[in-house]
């Protein structure tokens, strides 16, 4: 077999292959075997028929399209270790020659990383201070979820649950806005879950009352077709009902958290619990931040496959995400088609500094010497099973043995985390 391998472009070879009828014998054999054990011929049981028989029944171009199908993918892994080629992704396989068997393999390798100067990364730490208010706005929370209500006869003010029917249209020619309408939407004055400004206009309203008015929606707004946008409201008003909140008791406390707590001692727990919560935030940020900063000074030339490897990966999981809600993807993509939306291009720019990210942490694993050895490994994963039934725990260990793909996980983890630690403390 002969092997002849590209310059590396863009981080992609060429590999071409060429085999010579010897390297094809085991293959031809494998096929004739195979097609046997499918081919009905009177006279002859499955899978003992005579080569020769089976080429006059079949045709020999058939026996042998079947074992180069069965060659490719074996010729071309053994080009791979001969050859010591680093492949990261899928190949794309063209046969170009019958006789002798020749087809060549564009394949992703590592690309090579250019970087310096991540070591004067800087990302200022944020102090936390969690304040009286904080504790007070999280406790009216917990109140809120055990609220009772009760219908009022009066104007709804703020602090009330409202019941009202909305519908948007543009303010030129009162056309409906797609998006924008609801009926008997319940909404607590005051929440702010609608657009600024909203909950305003409700204010003053009695059961049966109806009004119209005209609003901006916000210029940073989640939508693209309504940022900074004018729409009409029509929107009447069902229901007003008056929101009483439960006073903060050992009772109470105890019926939601299960402790036996003073409201001093739970107040002090919540600062705690915000606390924890919000440093877990800020320190989330600035390691994004550093990453973002990182991806700046890094120069790697990234493979397409390896991009849409990671496109896929990304729908992958948002198909997982929305069919645990419920939702089906098929009308998922009929809607993106309509919308006339390409996701994979949307999804394309997340996915390259997905990849860049991770092949620069490997290179820089590798360059500043950052380790996670088996003992590391073990260690973690004995941290993990205690969160597991003892009768799980051995299936746990399965999946997390050394060369599955639980084991590379936590081996990652423990890699970043000592690499953060070095250079972002």
């Amino acid at each position: 077999m002969k092997v002849t391998v590209s310059k590396p472009e863009k981080s992609e070879v060429t590999i071409t292959i060429e085999a010579e009828e010897s390297d094809l014998k085991k293959f031809l054999e494998r096929a004739a075997a195979e097609l046997a054990s499918q081919v009905k011929i009177d006279g002859f049981r499955k899978g003992k028929i005579p080569k020769d028989v089976l080429e006059k029944h079949i045709g020999a171009e058939t026996i042998r399209a079947h074992a180069l199908e069965l060659a490719l993918p074996e010729l071309y892994a053994d080009a791979v270790m001969k050859e010591k080629i680093q492949v990261v992704a899928r190949p794309e396989i063209k046969v170009t020659k019958d006789k002798p068997f020749t087809f060549e393999a564009v394949v992703a390798v590592l690309p090579e990383v250019q970087i310096s100067g991540h070591n004067k990364i800087k990302v200022k730490k944020e102090k936390i201070e969690i304040t009286d208010k904080d504790v007070e706005e999280m406790v009216d929370y917990f109140r809120k979820q055990r609220s009772s209500h009760t219908k009022v006869e009066r104007a709804a003010k703020m602090g009330d649950k409202v019941e009202i029917d909305f519908a948007g249209f543009d303010p030129k020619g009162d056309v409906p806005l797609d998006g924008t309408a609801s009926k008997n939407h319940p909404v607590v004055l005051g929440d702010k879950m609608l657009i600024p400004g909203f909950e305003e206009h409700v204010v003053g309203m009695k059961e049966g009352d109806e009004k119209e008015f005209e609003l901006t929606f916000p210029k940073d707004y989640h939508s693209k077709k309504f940022k900074g946008k004018k729409v009409k409201f029509k929107i009447k008003l069902h229901k007003v009902e008056e929101v009483k909140l439960p006073e903060v008791t050992k009772e109470w406390i105890k019926e939601i958290t299960g402790k036996d707590l003073t409201p001093e001692k739970f107040r002090e727990d919540v600062k705690e619990s915000l606390q924890k919560d919000r440093e877990t935030q800020a320190r989330t940020s600035r390691e994004n931040k550093f990453f973002e900063e990182l991806l700046k000074l890094a120069k790697v030339d990234i493979p397409k496959a390896l991009i849409d490897e990671e496109i896929d990966f990304i729908l992958d999981r948002t198909k997982m995400d929305l069919e645990s809600k419920g939702l089906e993807w098929e009308q998922y993509e009929k809607y993106l088609t309509e919308q006339k939306r390409d996701i994979r291009d949307e999804k394309r720019d997340q996915a390259e500094k997905q990849v860049k990210l991770r092949i620069t942490l490997a290179h820089l694993y590798k360059a500043e010497e950052i380790e996670a050895d088996d003992k590391d490994v073990e260690a973690r994963l004995k941290e993990q099973l205690i969160r597991y039934p003892r009768s799980e725990q051995e299936k746990i260990k399965e999946n997390y043995k050394k060369g599955t793909q639980g084991f590379a996980q936590i081996q990652n983890s423990i890699l970043l985390e000592n690499f953060l630690a070095k250079f972002l403390p």
